[in-house]
């Protein structure tokens, strides 16, 4: 069975001291990822305005325990402190990722607003985030960034088709069962999704799973031997508080047998033009406030599509 592990890097703390835990934990047990790094500011103080538009918002964080897993400074963080610079601080764990033959891609610019104002920034907002994420990344990588995920898997057409102008080998912006290519109302994107398939530890923890046995056996059980699994671990959980039950779960997966790869590298094997075409629907999901991105029907036939011409 095939395990993909896309760690998402959202917060300055969690690219500082999450991602080399995580790179430490990682090379240990002989296993790799791919990360995908915010690249703009860290606003994360900026999100407690989801508890005021959704009461989902703060059982989670109760559920969650955030305050103790973030730190107040990030909490605080873009609202009563200065937003700190994400992938800017720490140019050099980006590229000692990239040395440890970990892959490293995009996770946008500024993503509490892509994630709490995306359908409110316009196609000039959605253009600009888009931009300035894959300038920052060329300014810390040196190269073109390949690949994207969307921040709080929440993307639009606009997001995509911009997405389709840059030539990536692949997004993985939803939530869904297997790779595919993205439609919304009569269009279809050119970019091979590979969607997230496995809850994240933040949507399922609490106290019917508290402990770490009972965590490991949760995702064994949810294991597909025929798929692609892909399974999103998050820098400042996995990468601070759950690093001993992230590192438990990548043993009882090895000792199952899995085998990891990057995502680029199950991206590898897809040819596009033999992808399902499926209706990309916005839906609530168990354990997070608010919609995300979701695979949802795939259409009984799909003319071929290419990538617009035209550049960022």
């Amino acid at each position: 069975m095939d395990v993909a592990l896309k760690v998402d890097v959202d917060t300055h703390q969690g690219l500082g001291e999450g991602v080399p835990r995580l790179m430490r934990a990682l090379t240990e047990v002989g296993i790799t990822a791919t990360f995908f790094v915010a690249m703009g500011p860290d606003n994360s103080g900026r999100a407690i305005v989801r508890v005021l538009r959704n009461p989902g918002f703060l059982k989670k964080m109760r559920r969650t325990r955030a305050i103790s897993m973030y730190g107040l400074r990030t909490i605080l963080s873009g609202t009563l402190l200065p937003a700190r610079p994400i992938a800017l601080a720490f140019p050099e764990v980006m590229r000692a990722l990239a040395h440890s033959a970990f892959e490293v891609g995009v996770h946008g610019y500024d993503h509490v607003l892509w994630q709490d104002r995306l359908d409110r920034i316009g196609d000039a907002g959605i253009r600009r985030e888009i931009k300035e994420a894959f300038e920052a990344f060329r300014a810390v990588m040196g190269e073109q960034g390949r690949c994207f995920a969307a921040p709080g898997w929440r993307t639009s057409s606009v997001a995509l088709r911009v997405l389709d102008t840059i030539g990536l080998d692949y997004r993985s912006d939803t939530r869904g069962s297997t790779p595919y290519r993205c439609a919304i109302g009569g269009e279809i994107f050119a970019t091979p999704e590979i969607p997230t398939t496995l809850p994240t530890l933040d949507e399922v923890m609490g106290p019917e799973l508290a402990d770490r046995g009972a965590i490991v056996r949760f995702y064994l059980d949810r294991i597909s031997p025929q798929a692609l699994n892909v399974h999103t671990i998050h820098a400042e959980t996995e990468g601070m508080s759950q690093i001993e039950t992230f590192v438990a779960l990548v043993r009882a997966l090895k000792e199952r047998g899995a085998r990891f790869v990057r995502l680029r590298e199950a991206a590898a094997t897809l040819d596009r033009t033999l992808l399902p075409v499926c209706e990309v629907v916005r839906t609530p999901l168990p354990g997070r406030a608010g919609w995300i991105s979701a695979q949802g029907p795939a259409h009984a036939a799909a003319a071929s599509s290419t990538a617009p011409s035209e550049g960022l």
